[in-house]
């Protein structure tokens, strides 16, 4: 998700003199309890944006397009809003010098809306709408670590450049599935779609959710790339 390189942002700077972010507060890579505060203390900071890094606002993001489909399933999401980023709690950050990784776990409330556009089928039942969409839960646990190297930048100083990511996810909670408009409003034939959005939405959020996690994500690993061309390694840790 596009707020994971957020909090990534905020670990990578709760190693540095303070000098390009001053609310964060300095830490030893080792120091998993500091990093933890520091980086669940940024977060208010990382929300409104940091324009001076090339930091957007993180609490609110749009997606004009997503294109979802799979299998039998044709998937498409419109103009897309995500909103509560600004709520995660960091659970644990840990940088492995040795692997050049660092790893992050956070949970967060996430509210989607947008519009959808479906035709095929849905846990095997054929679906069909065109309309509003929502997903909202109170916590989804990401789980997300950041492949790196290190490089000689323009200015004649070492930099860290993003090389590749793994990410996993886990809904704690409940995700709450609205798609308005099913079947051109026909409630009958709308009838078992809902009963699985209501029964079944774990196996579902895989088909509906996954793949906004996954350009969420992707647009996160892109902001980290971003500012870590601007951002010297000596600003970014403690030897």
């Amino acid at each position: 998700m596009y707020y994971l390189s957020l909090v990534f942002l905020t670990y990578l700077l709760s190693e540095s003199s303070g000098a390009i972010a001053p609310f964060i507060k300095p830490c030893k890579s080792d120091d998993t309890e500091c990093l933890i505060a520091s980086t669940q203390n940024a977060i208010p900071y990382l929300g409104k944006g940091i324009p001076e890094l090339g930091v957007p606002p993180g609490d609110s993001l749009t997606f004009k397009e997503i294109n979802a489909d799979q299998g039998e399933l044709k998937l498409t999401f419109r103009d897309l809003k995500l909103v509560g980023t600004s709520k995660c709690q960091v659970i644990n950050v840990k940088r492995d010098v040795e692997k050049s990784t660092i790893s992050i776990e956070i949970d967060c409330p996430l509210l989607i809306t947008g519009l959808y556009k479906l035709d095929g089928k849905l846990l095997f039942i054929p679906a069909q709408g065109d309309g509003n969409i929502e997903l909202m839960t109170d916590k989804a646990k990401i789980f997300a670590t950041l492949k790196y190297k290190t490089i000689n930048g323009n200015n004649g100083q070492k930099h860290w450049k993003i090389t590749g990511y793994d990410y996993s996810y886990d809904l704690v909670e409940r995700v709450y599935i609205k798609l308005d408009n099913l079947f051109n409003g026909d409630e009958a034939r709308a009838k078992p779609i809902l009963d699985i959005l209501n029964n079944s939405w774990k196996e579902l959020i895989g088909e509906i959710g996954g793949p906004i996690i996954k350009e969420l994500i992707a647009k996160a690993v892109d902001s980290i790339k971003k500012l870590l061309i601007v951002v010297p390694i000596s600003e970014l840790e403690i030897s």
